[in-house]
């Protein structure tokens, strides 16, 4: 998770411990006692007020995973203890991983190699008239989040993309400066490529349900690298078991998938298990960004990725 080079610039600025053992192990509290700063990851506990009694001292959680939600507590913002997190290292895995499974489901990848490799020499030219490449057509993002910004930023090298935008959260003026259109989930769900990038919350639980995603076309591509919660799965394959749209889901609901979830039995569907993200090289540019605000706070300067009481109503 950390590079040893981006570990020994720390240790100029402070000394660095590991709080090793269980929550209520003697190291665990011996060693957050004298924390003015906690490095956390994915595992890390959560800090609440049986956990911040052991941490009179401290003043700053830097997580070096994505969504704080894991972690933080009330009892923590009530101490006015300042929270970043890695999320923005984390983005561009994601929107890269996105943007390439636009472009392999528009070609009909996963399904012509499947057939070229089984001996069908027919396969290219049957599968010819759905081939398409990204541009000239209307790309609908759910969420303008860092995930959704990057995707944005990497859809700018195809030519005559028409990006349209549903996020309740984006000022127009944002919108203009993105170069994006701001659009309704309506509007969205009617694009030939949809990919969602909204958080886990209750106004956005089964937002692509049997209305929603009965908007969308014939050979649409929906991608959903955010939160499988966002989609009604039992919807999904009454939409994709009727007609022709290719999907793929890194996230499911419950995660992983259930065993005889029906969708495993669409060729259409393309699961793939929560890899969209940080892996291996990108969860050390997520560490190193954690250190880098550890640094920042430590030296008096302006954090860049801190969290907030009021963005968790809106973050993931």
């Amino acid at each position: 998770m950390f590079r040893d080079e981006d570990l020994a610039l720390l240790t100029e600025v402070a000394a660095v411990t590991e709080a090793a053992g269980q929550r209520h192990s003697e190291p665990f509290a011996r060693n957050l006692s004298r924390a003015r700063v906690a490095i956390t990851g994915w595992g890390s506990p959560r800090f609440d007020a049986e956990v911040l009694a052991m941490a009179p001292r401290l003043e700053m959680v830097a997580h070096s995973a994505g969504s704080v939600r894991g972690i933080v507590s009330e009892s923590l913002f009530d101490r006015g203890i300042r929270v970043t997190s890695s999320a923005a290292a984390n983005a561009a895995p994601v929107a890269e991983f996105t943007v390439a499974a636009m472009v392999m489901l528009l070609k009909q990848v996963p399904w012509i190699a499947q057939a070229h490799k089984e001996g069908d020499r027919t396969a290219k030219d049957r599968y010819r008239p759905l081939l398409r490449e990204l541009r000239d057509m209307d790309v609908g993002l759910v969420g303008a989040s860092r995930v959704g910004r990057e995707v944005i930023r990497l859809l700018g090298s195809y030519p005559r993309l028409r990006i349209k935008v549903f996020d309740p959260h984006l000022p127009a003026k944002q919108a203009r400066q993105l170069g994006v259109e701001q659009a309704t989930l309506e509007e969205v769900c009617r694009c030939e490529v949809v990919s969602i990038h909204a958080p886990a919350l209750p106004s956005t639980r089964h937002m692509f349900n049997a209305r929603t995603l009965a908007l969308l076309p014939d050979h649409a591509v929906l991608i959903n690298t955010s939160r499988g919660s966002l989609i009604d799965e039992a919807a999904l394959y009454a939409e994709a078991s009727k007609r022709p749209i290719y999907v793929l889901l890194d996230v499911t609901d419950p995660e992983p998938m259930r065993p005889d979830s029906p969708l495993r039995t669409l060729p259409n569907v393309i699961l793939t298990p929560h890899i969209a993200g940080a892996m291996n090289q990108a969860r050390r540019d997520m560490g190193r960004l954690a250190i880098e605000e550890a640094m920042r706070f430590l030296r008096g300067e302006p954090l860049r990725h801190e969290v907030t009481r009021e963005m968790l109503e809106v973050v993931a």
